[in-house]
């Protein structure tokens, strides 16, 4: 359609109503006379439209169910909309659960989730208020808790993979201690010893090699891998034990199975009652087992010993 036919189209009902200005009104007519297309819309501007029949309105009872058939379809729709939400919600909350799972395990080094970080007791909390070392090496040590604790968890000898099987003196002891309050089945302490060993010796099964494998220092980690707390590195000067601790120590071998570590502690003591010391125990001796470190049988016996009890009243400290 050419331009000046759509503007005189679009003035043909004005000039119909005869409110166009002579000049507009001339120019319209002029047109027209020459264009077959605008002359046959001028002629049907003249013609009536057709009659509509009138709709008849609808009762109340038909209005009434109309009603309820639009509420039902809303319920539908709206019920179907809230579940596809909830479902949405929960399955959002789960990602972000198994993500926040995930970075907490990686801030504690792969020793636990979001409930790790959040039972765990943060190094602040945890002081040292007594350490000694036994004839034999080992370390004794208390710990002091300003919160109590309830649960422990001890990594022995973690040790750098490409080391396993070789002799090193760069194994380390790991201490987690956690507060879980809802635990009604574990009792709750202030305080904790323990007796760690430092050093331990062992033969690969495979070429017969004797080992010796030495920590080079004893950790308590808090909610995060770099919340850390050495209580011990080697070379670190520490009191010698009393004979209370020396026989404190020598039960709890007893008790843990280690008859051996018991009878070498009581020989470089000077003792020759053993039985005093042991009680009921019994006398004899077996190997430790590596453990995770398969291939390796350790002639050592080298497990830590958390002691079930408070920790007697001497004092004494790590100088």
């Amino acid at each position: 359609m050419k331009k000046e036919c759509a503007v005189v189209q679009d003035l043909l009902v004005l000039y119909e109503d005869d409110v166009l200005r002579e000049q507009s009104k001339e120019m319209v007519e002029e047109h027209i006379r020459g264009c077959e297309e605008c002359m046959q819309v001028y002629e049907n501007i003249g013609r009536e439209l057709p009659a509509v029949e009138p709709v008849a309105e609808p009762s109340e009872e038909e209005q009434e169910d109309a009603a309820v058939r639009v509420m039902k379809m809303l319920s539908k729709r709206i019920s179907r909309k809230t579940g596809v939400i909830l479902v949405s919600v929960v399955a959002a909350l789960c990602v972000a659960v198994g993500i926040a799972d995930t970075i907490c395990d990686q801030m504690t080094g792969g020793w636990g989730g979001i409930t790790a970080v959040i039972s765990a007791i943060p190094t602040e909390d945890i002081h040292v208020a007594e350490m000694y070392q036994l004839k034999n090496g080992d370390i004794y040590c208390t710990l002091e808790f300003d919160k109590g604790t309830c649960m422990q968890q001890v990594a022995d000898w973690v040790i750098p993979t490409e080391m396993e099987w070789e002799s090193t003196n760069e194994a380390a002891k790991e201490l987690r201690f956690r507060y879980e309050p809802w635990r009604l089945d574990v009792a709750r302490a202030e305080q904790m010893s323990m007796i760690l060993p430092v050093e331990r010796q062992g033969i690969v099964e495979e070429t017969k090699k004797m080992i010796t494998q030495s920590c080079a220092e004893i950790s308590v980690y808090g909610k995060t891998k770099k919340d850390k707390l050495t209580i011990w590195k080697a070379g670190q000067k520490v009191k010698a034990a009393p004979d209370t601790i020396e026989e404190e120590a020598v039960r709890a071998y007893v008790q843990d199975g280690q008859i051996r570590k018991a009878i070498n502690e009581c020989d470089q003591m000077g003792w020759d009652e053993y039985e005093k010391i042991f009680g009921d125990a019994g006398l004899s001796w077996r190997t430790e087992s590596g453990g995770w470190d398969l291939g390796v049988t350790y002639t050592s016996e080298d497990n830590s010993i958390l002691l079930e009890k408070y920790p007697h009243d001497s004092e004494g400290g790590a100088d």
